[in-house]
C-alpha cells in the first residue's frame, strides 16, 4: 500500500514538473545570451577545439561555464572570461574524463542490448540500432549533466555515489534535456565526425556543448533550490 502511494505521488510530481517545464519551454530550448563579447569568446573556443591537446583548454572553458553561469538582470546568460589557463587545463581534463565515461557507458549499453536481445527479428533490429549507439547517447545525456553538476559542487568523486541525490535532480531534467540532447547529436551529425563535414567538428563540439550547458543552466535557474533540497522538494 505504501509503495502504491509513493507511485501515485511520483506520478503527480512528474506531471507537475512536466507542466511547469512546458510553460518555460522557450527559455529552456532557446536560452538567450546577453554578452557583448559572445562572438569572440565562442570563436576562440572553436579554434582551440580544433587543436589536439590544446582543445583541453576549450573543454575547461565549457566546464567553467557549466559550473558558474552568470545570469544578467535582463534574463540573458553571459559567458565566463578566458583566463587562468592552468586551471582551464585541469578542468578540461576533468570534463574529458566525464565525456569518456559517458561514451563508454553508451557503448557498453549498446553492446549489452545487442547481445541480450539477439534472437529472431528483434535481434536483427537491435543489431542495426545499437551498434551506432546514438539512442543511448541521447538517453544518458541528462544523467551525464546531473552527475557532472553534482561533482562540480565539491569536486569529490565519492559524491557520484550518492544515488539518491542524482535521482532527485534527474527527475527535474531528464525529460526537458532530452530535446537539447537530440539537437546536440543532430549538430554532430551535420558538422561533426564521422558523418558530417570533418573540418567543422570544432564548431560542433564547442557550440554544441555550450548550448547544451546553457539549456541546463536555464533549468537550474528555473527550479533553483528544489533541485538542491530534497526535503523541500518532496
Amino acid at each position: 500500500m505504501a509503495n502504491a502511494r509513493k507511485g501515485v505521488a511520483f506520478t503527480k510530481n512528474t506531471t507537475k514538473l512536466s507542466t511547469n517545464w512546458g510553460s518555460n519551454l522557450k527559455n529552456v530550448l532557446f536560452p538567450r545570451f546577453s554578452d557583448a563579447a559572445l562572438w569572440w569568446k565562442t570563436a576562440l573556443g572553436t579554434v582551440l577545439m580544433f587543436i589536439p591537446g590544446v582543445n583541453l583548454l576549450a573543454f575547461g572553458y565549457l566546464y567553467r561555464f557549466l559550473r558558474s553561469p552568470k545570469f544578467e538582470t535582463d534574463g540573458g546568460i553571459s559567458l565566463p572570461q578566458w583566463g587562468d589557463w592552468r586551471q582551464l587545463l585541469i578542468d578540461g581534463i576533468r570534463l574529458a574524463v566525464f565525456i569518456l565515461v559517458y561514451v563508454c557507458a553508451a557503448l557498453g549499453l549498446s553492446f549489452f542490448t545487442q547481445r541480450f536481445f539477439y534472437f529472431g527479428s528483434l535481434g536483427y533490429l537491435t543489431l542495426h540500432l545499437t551498434r551506432i549507439f546514438p539512442f543511448f547517447m541521447v538517453i544518458l545525456q541528462p544523467l551525464f549533466l546531473v552527475a557532472l553538476a553534482i561533482y562540480q559542487q565539491r569536486e569529490r568523486p565519492r559524491d557520484l555515489l550518492d544515488v539518491c541525490a542524482i535521482a532527485h535532480q534527474l527527475k527535474y531534467v531528464w525529460w526537458p534535456m532530452l530535446w537539447p540532447a537530440l539537437g546536440f547529436w543532430g549538430l554532430q551529425a551535420v558538422c561533426g565526425v564521422p558523418y558530417g563535414i570533418v573540418c567543422l567538428y570544432g564548431i560542433a563540439w564547442f557550440a554544441g556543448f555550450g548550448i547544451l550547458f546553457a539549456c541546463f543552466n536555464e533549468l537550474i535557474r528555473h527550479y533553483g533550490d528544489r533541485m538542491e533540497d530534497r526535503k523541500s522538494a518532496a
